[in-house]
């Protein structure tokens, strides 16, 4: 992932962790925060590319986004309940989430003719070590 995409990536998933645990106490409500960052998040990667995502790309993008949404409801459902534990879950899982995001978004890019990437868990842990590692390049 280049430097400009991993920066833009941190910084929405900086963004929508921020949202997710100032408004985890109204369940259900950082989705309408974070599934618009990350919609504009993919947004301004393709447009820092300068390319489209394919049709099939898309349809990742939706899954990760509304997969995500999902997993953040329920566990706002369950943990929402437990004061400071529902929102540092919320937090995260928005967090992990936009990051996942943005690399399947980027590798999406990386080939916009081809079948779009699978990603794996250790993809999604790459993701959070890339946090860590840009910094010491």
């Amino acid at each position: 992932m280049k430097l400009g995409a991993r920066l833009t990536t941190h910084a929405f998933s900086a963004g929508a962790a921020g949202i997710s645990f100032v408004v985890q106490p109204l369940p259900g409500s950082d989705q309408l925060f974070v599934i618009p960052i990350q919609y504009l998040l993919t947004a301004s990667l393709a447009k820092e590319r300068g390319a489209r995502l394919s049709k099939e790309a898309w349809s990742g993008v939706h899954q990760i986004i509304w997969g995500g949404g999902a997993l953040r409801l329920v566990l706002n459902l369950t943990l929402g309940l437990i004061p400071l534990a529902g929102a540092v879950t919320n937090a995260i899982t928005a967090f992990v989430t936009t990051e996942y995001l943005g690399h399947y978004v980027d590798r999406a890019l990386d080939s916009p003719d081809a079948t779009p990437p699978v990603l794996s868990i250790q993809d999604i842990m790459d993701a959070m070590t890339s946090l860590f590692t840009a910094r010491s390049r």
